[in-house]
Order: structure tokens, then C-alpha cells, then sequence
């Protein structure tokens, strides 16, 4: 077996380090570490808008062919639509939920429904609706306003525009009113 050596002269070099080397790689961390979070931010986001867009109500009042079972669910869950009632227009202000609110004409009340007041569920009898005024808003940023007058006390029913399915909303509850308005 034969040995290799090296009888060269010449001391060994190293290579010299760049003295930022860490630095450059410290930023590249950075870097990183800020783009998975972009990435996670925006997809997260976009996860949050898509189910909003899909298990969410939708900006419009539903006709009653369009309402979904889902909603009307939730009515009979709080205590609203009763068995045999038909809803003719429905329209949630919730964003995400429809039990954050809504109101809907039916051919036997106007029901309006705001866990946030006190009672949380108004139910309006045609017979009992004293005064009917409307405060149309035709911007997509604003409802219109349908206020009652049930025995000397105020009730407000916000109804979107969009559509012009406020105009249908209202006009379904005058054509019940027993009192020209």
C-alpha cells in the first residue's frame, strides 16, 4: 500500500468567510418567516370571506321561493314562524348568522327578530298596526327604514334596498292593513 503525501511547500488556505455572512442569512429568515405569515393572513382571509359568502344571508330580502330552509329553521327555533305560516319576504341584518337578526312579512304577521333588544322577538298582527310610514334608502350601504305603529309604541323594520325588494317588503304589510295608509 502506497501513502500519498504531499511534499508541496505551499501552506494550506482556507477560504475566507464573508464577515455579513449571517447577517444576509438572518435576513433571509426574516423574510421567510413574514412571507408564511402573508401567506397564512391571506388565505385565512380568503377562507373567512368564502365561508361568509356561503353559510351567510345574503345582503337582499328573499322572495319566499328563494328563502332557504335553513333560515326559516331558525325562525321556528326562536319562536317566530308558527306550523301553516307562509313567508312571503325575508330578510336577515345579520353578517355571518341569520340568528343575529331578521324580519320577515308572512300572510299572517310581520315578525321582527334582535337578540340585542329587550324582548329579542316582536310579532306584529295586521290588525294591530296603527300607522305605516316607509323611509326609502336606494344606496347599497343603507336600509330602508318600515316604521310601525303598534298601540302607541314604535317599531322599526330595516329592509334592504337592493332589488328594490324594500318597495315589495312594505307593500306586502300595506295591502294587510286594515287603515289606509
Amino acid at each position: 500500500m502506497h501513502a500519498d503525501i504531499c511534499d508541496s511547500d505551499d501552506p494550506i488556505s482556507v477560504a475566507p468567510q464573508r464577515a455579513n455572512a449571517g447577517a444576509v442569512s438572518g435576513c433571509m429568515k426574516v423574510l421567510a418567516v413574514f412571507a408564511c405569515l402573508l401567506v397564512l393572513v391571506c388565505g385565512g382571509g380568503m377562507l373567512c370571506v368564502m365561508y361568509v359568502g356561503v353559510m351567510g344571508p345574503a345582503t337582499y330580502v328573499y322572495p319566499s321561493d328563494q328563502t332557504p330552509q335553513r333560515f326559516l329553521t331558525a325562525a321556528q327555533e326562536v319562536g317566530a314562524l308558527q306550523p301553516g305560516e307562509n313567508v312571503e319576504f325575508f330578510y336577515s341584518t345579520g353578517f355571518t348568522d341569520v340568528k343575529e337578526g331578521f324580519t320577515y312579512v308572512s300572510d299572517q304577521k310581520v315578525v321582527v327578530y334582535d337578540p340585542e333588544v329587550e324582548p329579542p322577538l316582536a310579532t306584529i298582527n295586521y290588525g294591530d298596526i296603527k300607522e305605516l310610514d316607509f323611509e326609502r334608502d336606494e344606496s347599497f350601504l343603507g336600509d330602508s327604514i318600515i316604521t310601525v305603529e303598534v298601540d302607541g309604541s314604535y317599531i322599526f323594520i330595516p329592509v334592504s334596498s337592493e332589488r328594490d325588494r324594500d318597495v315589495d317588503f312594505y307593500e306586502a304589510i300595506r295591502a294587510r292593513v286594515p287603515v289606509n295608509n
